[in-house]
Order: C-alpha cells, then sequence, then structure tokens
C-alpha cells in the first residue's frame, strides 16, 4: 500500500513534467558523455531541487546506467538499474506531450536498454526495445517534422537494420522496420552538422565512427571522422576510444598508439579498461611484447566484464608462442577455456585456437600482426620467408599486404581466389574474406557483376571465424552496387 501511495506522488508530480534544456541539464549532459558520472549526479540532485519535474532527469540518469553498463559489463548493476527503467519511463509518460521532447526521450530510453541488453545476449527483448524505440521515432517524426535531433535515434536505428542478417530480415518485416546503412549515417550526419544539437556533437562523432568502424569499409570516411574529431581525443575517453579504432582501421598504428597513450586520466571518470586492451594491441603490433604482455594482464586482472577476457588471454599466449614458451602458452590457453565467454567473434576465435582447432605458423603470425599495424613491408618480408605455399593463409596474406603495397589487381585477386579454393572446406576465415576482398575489387573496378559473384559466394559460406562481421560487409556491398 505504501508503495503504491509512494508511486501515485511520484506519477502526480509528474503529470505535468516539461522538457527545460538549462544549465544544469547540458552541464550533466557534458559531464555524462565525458564519463564523469560523479559530477553529472550532483547537478541531476540540484535540477531535482530546483525542477523537479524536468523530463531530462531521468533521461540523463538513465544515460549513465546506460555508459556504465555497456563498458564496465556489470550484471549486478545492470540488475539494479533494470529496476529503474520502467519507472523512469511511467514519469516521461506523464510529461509534456505537445513537446518534441516527449516521444524521443522514451524512445531513447528504450534504445538505450536494447544495447544494454544485447551486453547480456538478451535478444529478444533487446529486439523489442530496438521496434519500441523505432516506432517511437516515426510518430515523432510525423509530428515534428523539423526536429533534427530526432534523427540522432532514428540514423542509429535505420544504419543497424541495414546490416540485419538475411535470416533475421522476417523480424523487421513483421513489424514493419525499414532500415538503411546510408540512409542512417546520412541522418546522423545532419543532426552533426546541425547548429541547434552542437551539444550532442561527441556523441554523434562518436555513433558515426563506431558505425563506420563496423558497417562500413571506406577509407576515405575513417580519415574525415579522424580529421573531425581532431585532438579532442585528449579530452573525451569515447573519443579516444573512436579514435584508436578509426586510425587502426587506416593502418595507423603509431599514431593510434600516441592516441591511447596520450588518453584522459580514468580519476573522477569510468574506468575504460578496454583501452587498456587496445593498447596492447597496439604494442603486439609492434612486436613489443614486453609492454604488449603488460597492457594484457592488467586488463584481464581488472576487467570484471566478460567480453575481450578470452581474447586477453590468447593474446598473451600468442607472445608466449612466438617467444617460444610452451609452458607459458599452455597456461594461457587453459585461461582462454576457463574464463570470459564466448559471445563475441575474437573471444570465438580464441576458444577455438585453445582448442587445438587451428593455429598459425610464427611467420604467418608476424606477418598478420605487423600488416594489422600498417607495417606492410615488415609484413611482407616475413612473407616472403614463409616456404608453404600450398597453406591457405599464406595467400591470404600475401593479397592483403600486396593490395596496401599497390600491387596490380589482376595478381592481388589471383592470390585471394588461390586462398579461396585451397580454404572452401575451412572453418577458418580466409575464404570467406577472399571472396568478400575480390568483391570489393571490382566493385572499385565497377565490375559489378563479377562483384555480386564474390560477395554472395561470401555470404554462402557459414561456420567461419569472424562470421557475423565478415556477412555484414558482404551484405553492405551487395546493397551499394544494387543502388
Amino acid at each position: 500500500m505504501k508503495l503504491k501511495l509512494l508511486l501515485f506522488l511520484l506519477l502526480s508530480n509528474f503529470a505535468y513534467a516539461s522538457f527545460d534544456i538549462n544549465k544544469n541539464i547540458q552541464n550533466s549532459y557534458k559531464h555524462i558523455i565525458n564519463l564523469e558520472f560523479e559530477e553529472a549526479h550532483d547537478l541531476l540532485e540540484l535540477e531535482s531541487e530546483n525542477n523537479p519535474n524536468n523530463g531530462f532527469i531521468p533521461l540523463h540518469k538513465n544515460y549513465i546506467d546506460f555508459l556504465t553498463i555497456l563498458i564496465s559489463e556489470d550484471k549486478s548493476y545492470f540488475e539494479i538499474a533494470e529496476k529503474q527503467k520502467e519507472l523512469r519511463l511511467d514519469l516521461l509518460v506523464n510529461a509534456e506531450e505537445n513537446s518534441p521532447y516527449y516521444l524521443y526521450v522514451q524512445a531513447e530510453v528504450h534504445l538505450q536498454w536494447a544495447f544494454s541488453r544485447l551486453k547480456f545476449d538478451e535478444y529478444s527483448t533487446a529486439t523489442y526495445e530496438f521496434i519500441k524505440a523505432y516506432k517511437l521515432l516515426e510518430k515523432n517524426q510525423e509530428k515534428f517534422p523539423d526536429f533534427v535531433l530526432n534523427k540522432k535515434g532514428l540514423g542509429l536505428i535505420h544504419s543497424i537494420l541495414g546490416a540485419v542478417p538475411e535470416q533475421f530480415q522476417w523480424i523487421l518485416n513483421l513489424a514493419g522496420l525499414e532500415g538503411g546503412i546510408a540512409l542512417g549515417l546520412s541522418e546522423l550526419n545532419e543532426v552533426l552538422n546541425s547548429e541547434e544539437c552542437k551539444l550532442y556533437e561527441t556523441e554523434i562523432l562518436f555513433l558515426l565512427s563506431f558505425l563506420q568502424i563496423n558497417l562500413t569499409e571506406n577509407d576515405k570516411l575513417n580519415q574525415e571522422y579522424l580529421d573531425r574529431i581532431g585532438e579532442r581525443y585528449k579530452d573525451n575517453l569515447l573519443l579516444n576510444f573512436a579514435t584508436a579504432l578509426l586510425s587502426h582501421n587506416l593502418g595507423l598504428n603509431d599514431y593510434c598508439l600516441n592516441v591511447l597513450e596520450s588518453r584522459p586520466s580514468n580519476k573522477g571518470k569510468l574506468p575504460f579498461y578496454y583501452l587498456d586492451y587496445l593498447q596492447g594491441m597496439s604494442y603486439l603490433y609492434k612486436l613489443d611484447y614486453e609492454n604488449a604482455q603488460n597492457k594484457f594482464e592488467y586488463f584481464s586482472v581488472n576487467f570484471k566484464g566478460v567480453n575481450y577476457i578470452k581474447s586477453a588471454y590468447h593474446k598473451l599466449a600468442w607472445i608466449a608462442f612466438l617467444q617460444k614458451n610452451s609452458e607459458k602458452k599452455n597456461e594461457y590457453f587453459a585461461k582462454v577455456i576457463s574464463e570470459g565467454n564466448t559471445s563475441i567473434d575474437e573471444d570465438k576465435v580464441a576458444m577455438k585456437d585453445a582448442e587445438g582447432v587451428y593455429f598459425s605458423s610464427p611467420v604467418l603470425l608476424k606477418a598478420r600482426l605487423l600488416y594489422d599495424g600498417g607495417y606492410y613491408e615488415k609484413a611482407l618480408n616475413q612473407i616472403i620467408a614463409f616456404e608453404q605455399i600450398d597453406n591457405i593463409e599464406y595467400w591470404y596474406r600475401l593479397a592483403r599486404v600486396k593490395s596496401k603495397l599497390d600491387y596490380k589487381n589482376n595478381e592481388i585477386i589471383a592470390h585471394y581466389q588461390k586462398s579461396y579454393d585451397l580454404g572452401k572446406e575451412s572453418t577458418a576465415y580466409y575464404a570467406p574474406m577472399s571472396a568478400l576482398q575480390i568483391a570489393l575489387i571490382y566493385e572499385k573496378q565497377n565490375e559489378l557483376d563479377k562483384a555480386a559473384i564474390y560477395f554472395e559466394k561470401c555470404l554462402s559460406m557459414e561456420g567461419f571465424d569472424y562470421e557475423r562481421g565478415i556477412h555484414q560487409n558482404a551484405k553492405s556491398g551487395l546493397v551499394r552496387i544494387s543502388d
């Protein structure tokens, strides 16, 4: 009875809730996007005292929960925060209906919880949250077509929907959802370039960078977003993360390492241990085993989530393997098997290697690491020293390196074709990735029929490492060439 009375009083207080983007709200958001949650909480408490009916208060509290869950992967925090979600939505539903923020903030809460649920493999409830957010934003777009901020959520959703695998398209059709990567990126860029949405520039830059990294293969756009961020990576951990990934995708490992070493202090902020994992990767790409080992060990000890734990121990096993330390290699592989989970591709691959399904030669492993770091000449020298030409990985690595060193396309295609032919029955990713790369070369040459054939060849293969990401890129390619 007391609980019902309390809820009634709370809802009554919010019966005429408004949406006031005052200084407290603006500054709380800035602190949130900087992962300075204590400062944000203080400002929201102050706003609660002065303006308790401000609808941005529950939204910003949800922001804090969302980013905490996303970065920390703390299941206990997730379970506690989840209890607040419906109460916040009840408060927002009873807010000012004639405001463009009315449906927008509700959609934001659902969207944030969709991503939060995906962290813990709650796919069905995450799908519901996405659908709910989409419907609210679509309705809001009809009511307020000039409300640019609406396109932040729509752009994100449209981009993601554009990359949904074919086997799940029926869900979208059933729910009446439509999307497209190009449309989504265009909407987000509209928000980014809007003066009235200046407050959200950091968040939009982060989202665009994240989508660019995961959904498209476009070095020009990678560089554009890198330039747009500039040196803001020194002040914001999310932009530091985005800059590190963008520079890595461009093969700029030395720059990536400098970015990570120059990141702002964690003091007063939510710890972002994944940046230590990335820093370990950057050291490993330089074959700097000592510094890489220190970072992977620091990450595996301090991070309390489950993703990339197997991968971190996997990289420690690689280091031991390259240093010819079999005892340490086996010790780390045992950790791969016992720690973390296999929700993401990197951890699935780590588990495969630990179980002895596949493991590279030392020479090709070094070539791979050097290639991933953008040290292409050094990588080529490693591959040339490898003499097993009947090896799937050999031809794949040779093609990858030569593509970066501007060898002729017909030579590169021939190497990829060799890898594809040798690896069609393998569970390694070399064959489907080779098909994808051949398709991309043909696409650039405007030989679209040939490109379509190889995109389809890629999509026809299943059960290999990094399948989700490779298939996403192939699907995106088919969409591009059909437009």
